[in-house]
């Protein structure tokens, strides 16, 4: 069950808003086991609620980049670093972080972590408009059709187990696995991490492998491969 905070208790997260401006996008993934295991944090990937959001960021970073001449042109903090049909990325000049923004799968932050396979990779850190006060009626507004104002908050949703699963190193999938080719080789690469998977674990990979056909083990390998 995914659950969803604001970030009153996770000021170790605050260090990403710099990466979070500029853009629609949200950071999600792998890189908050890092964060919270106090390990270096080389990349972050960002995803996006729709196509549109995803090309708004690129000309963002772009615009942040040498040997960019629009007239938006930006202090360069950015230097491109690569690009193919999942990803775009770029690197921070000064942090060395490399950003890889999304574009294999779009969706709200809920909707995207739900599609990650492991408990460990399901946290999300998004910004979230919120309206100061509804539309009353008030003597400047007597039919209380102002449109009322709004301002951004930094939330995170997350697996509830998500810090239980973390802390115990332990490993664990959902009942539905999307792509088993892919979570097989995701595990065996976790595994290295120190992670163990449990014994359900197991049995759900191997049932959900055992069912694949030639043709959706290649689909497994190619769709899922980059998303988190």
């Amino acid at each position: 069950m995914l659950i969803e905070k604001d970030r009153e208790n996770f000021w170790m997260l605050n260090w990403l808003d710099q990466y979070m401006a500029g853009h629609k996008g949200f950071i999600a993934g792998g890189c908050f086991k890092n964060i919270f295991s106090q390990e270096k944090v080389k990349d972050l990937d960002i995803f996006f609620e729709n196509e549109d959001d995803f090309w708004d960021a690129v000309r963002y970073f772009d615009s942040m980049t040498p040997g960019y001449e629009g007239e938006d042109k930006r202090e360069e903090e950015y230097v491109f670093h690569y690009e193919n049909k999942k990803v775009r990325a770029y690197k921070n000049a000064k942090t060395g972080i490399r950003l890889e923004l999304c574009r294999a799968v779009f969706g709200s932050a809920k909707e995207v972590i739900s599609k990650f396979d492991f408990t460990v990779a399901k946290f999300a850190y998004y910004k979230a408009e919120v309206e100061d006060s509804t539309g009353a009626v008030t003597e400047e507004d007597p039919f209380g059709t102002e449109k009322p104002e709004t301002h951004i908050e930094y939330r995170i949703v997350c697996d509830d187990n998500f810090f239980e699963h973390l802390q115990l190193k332990r490993l664990v999938t959902d009942d539905q696995i999307l792509y088993p080719m892919s979570t097989f080789e995701r595990m065996i690469r976790y595994i290295g991490y120190g992670y163990r998977p449990c014994r359900e674990t197991k049995i759900k990979i191997v049932k959900a492998l055992h069912d694949l056909t030639e043709q959706e083990i290649s689909v497994s390998e190619s769709l899922y491969d980059g998303m988190d």
